[in-house]
């Protein structure tokens, strides 16, 4: 089971960690917050076009980061970087889904894109990764239109009423 969280005191640096994810986001030049590592404090990045909420934690292979990145340009993440530099990749929301010209295969396979997709978007809200307003706005609307099947209804019928 993972400690989520912060830490009150100060912890050792975690330069591994904090290069990988430099790595990532090195043309936008976008860092974790050195206060933020110090004190394995949660946060959340809104720069250069990307939302990327951010977490410390703690399992049986060691100290971790949590990352959830979502930019208009690109697929969202959902990576844990290991304090060794070991890098996992996590679920993330499904952006698109295999179709079939067979009705019921693809009513089967929409299902299990939007099962997929709530499953992950409640386990991003559980982890304190959800939408409290502050993110890009594309970050946001990606969410809406991909964390439920009654989200995407209603988000389409909006677009569909503004068209008229």
């Amino acid at each position: 089971m993972a400690d989520l969280g912060r830490s009150r005191d100060p912890a050792p640096e975690m330069p591994r960690i904090e290069e990988q994810f430099k790595q990532s986001f090195s043309i936008w030049r976008i860092e974790l917050p050195r206060e933020a590592v110090e004190h394995r404090r949660r946060g959340k990045i809104v720069e250069a076009g990307w939302t990327i909420w951010f977490l410390f934690g703690a399992d049986d292979d060691g100290e971790f980061l949590d990352y959830y990145s979502s930019h208009r340009m690109t697929s969202d993440s959902h990576v844990r970087i290991y304090a060794d530099g070991r890098v996992v990749g996590l679920e993330s929301l499904w952006e698109l889904r295999p179709t079939s010209d067979d009705p019921a295969e693809n009513a089967r396979l929409e299902d299990e894109f939007w099962e997929h997709n709530e499953r992950v978007a409640k386990m991003l809200e559980a982890k304190g990764f959800g939408l409290r307003g502050d993110e890009h706005g594309s970050a946001m609307v990606r969410r809406r239109l991909l964390e439920s099947r009654e989200s995407n209804r209603r988000l389409s019928r909006l677009a569909e009423s503004a068209d008229d």
